[in-house]
C-alpha cells in the first residue's frame, strides 16, 4: 500500500495521477490549495446543477447522515434525468483490487433511450486544452463509464455496497430524521439502507451509452468552448485502473512529471517549495 495508506480511491485522484502524481500525493499530504480558477469552476458547476436538480435541504450531523444525503441526492438526480432527460452531479461507487471507488458524474442525458456521460471543465481562457489536459479529464469520463457499467451489469451490487461501507449498521442522527420528516420523506425510506436500495435500482434501470462527451466551458461568460465526444473502451479503462494501481498498492513510489513535461510545473503550488523536482539548481 502507498504512504498514504488509503482504502477508498477517489476517480479525481487516478485522473490526477496522469498529471502529475506527485502533485496528487502532495494535495494528501500537505494539503490542497485553493486556487481562484478552482472557485471559478465550482461556481459553474453550482449554476449548471441548479438548472436540472432541485436542491436537497439537508444538514448532515455525522458520517451517515452524510452517507443518506449523498445516495439520497444522486436518486433525486436519477429522478430528475427521467423527468428532464438530463441531469447533474450523480454519485458513483465501485470497487477494484479490494480499494473502494468513488467518484461524482458531472451529467447525464437521454439520447435515444442511451444514458449519455458527459463531464464539463471550466476554462479561464476561450483556448482549447493541450493534449495533456484532455487526457486527465478523458480518464475521469472513461472510469464513470466502467464504474456504472459494473452496476448496471450486477458486477458491483447492493451486496457489494453494504459489505464496503458497512450502510446496514449506520443510523441517520434524530435531527438528521427530524428533517428527513421535515421535507416529506416516509419513515419506510429513512434509513441508509432503504434510500441505497433506490440508488441501486435507479441506476440499474439506465440503458448506457458507449458514446462519451467532454465539455469545456467559459469560466466568466458560461459560453461552451468546445464539445468533444468518443467512444467507451473497457479496455483502455482497464489499463488506466493497473497502472494508477502500481502506485496505490505501493509497488511504486510517486513519478513526478517527465521533464519534457515539466512546464506543468509552472502551474503547481508546490513547485519550488515542497517539490524541487525540476527546480532550477542554485549557483554555488
Amino acid at each position: 500500500m502507498s504512504e498514504l495508506h488509503k482504502s477508498s480511491i477517489s476517480i479525481s485522484d487516478i485522473s490526477s495521477q496522469y498529471w502529475c502524481e506527485r502533485q496528487m500525493e502532495y494535495n494528501y499530504k500537505y494539503g490542497k490549495r485553493i486556487t481562484e480558477q478552482i472557485k471559478g469552476g465550482r461556481q459553474i458547476h453550482e449554476e449548471l446543477e441548479n438548472e436540472t436538480n432541485v436542491p436537497v435541504i439537508l444538514e448532515p450531523r455525522s458520517y451517515a447522515d452524510a452517507m443518506y444525503k449523498n445516495l439520497y441526492e444522486s436518486c433525486m438526480a436519477l429522478d430528475a434525468l427521467k423527468k428532464n432527460g438530463k441531469t447533474r452531479e450523480v454519485k458513483i461507487y465501485g470497487s477494484v483490487s479490494g480499494y473502494k471507488l468513488v467518484g461524482k458524474i458531472d451529467e447525464l442525458q437521454l439520447k435515444d433511450g442511451l444514458t449519455v456521460i458527459r463531464e464539463d471543465k471550466t476554462r479561464a481562457s476561450s483556448k482549447i486544452p493541450s493534449e495533456s489536459q484532455m487526457l486527465t479529464h478523458k480518464i475521469q469520463v472513461l472510469l464513470y463509464r466502467r464504474l456504472l457499467g459494473d452496476i448496471v451489469g450486477g458486477l458491483y451490487n447492493i451486496e457489494n455496497f453494504r459489505k464496503a461501507y458497512g450502510i446496514s449498521m449506520l443510523r441517520p442522527t434524530d435531527e438528521f430524521k427530524r428533517q428527513m420528516s421535515a421535507l416529506g420523506i416516509a419513515a419506510a425510506l429513512q434509513s441508509v439502507d432503504a434510500v441505497a436500495g433506490n440508488y441501486f435500482k435507479g441506476m440499474t434501470s439506465l440503458r448506457i451509452s458507449d458514446t462519451l462527451q467532454l465539455r469545456y466551458i467559459d469560466q466568466f461568460t458560461g459560453n461552451e468552448i468546445k464539445l468533444y465526444t468518443f467512444q467507451y473502451s473497457n479496455e483502455e479503462a482497464q489499463q488506466i485502473v493497473q497502472y494508477s494501481l502500481k502506485y496505490w498498492n505501493g509497488e511504486r513510489e510517486s513519478m513526478p512529471v517527465p521533464e519534457q513535461e515539466s512546464w506543468k510545473c509552472n502551474y503547481c503550488v508546490f513547485f519550488g517549495k515542497e517539490c524541487k523536482v525540476w527546480s532550477p539548481q542554485k549557483v554555488l
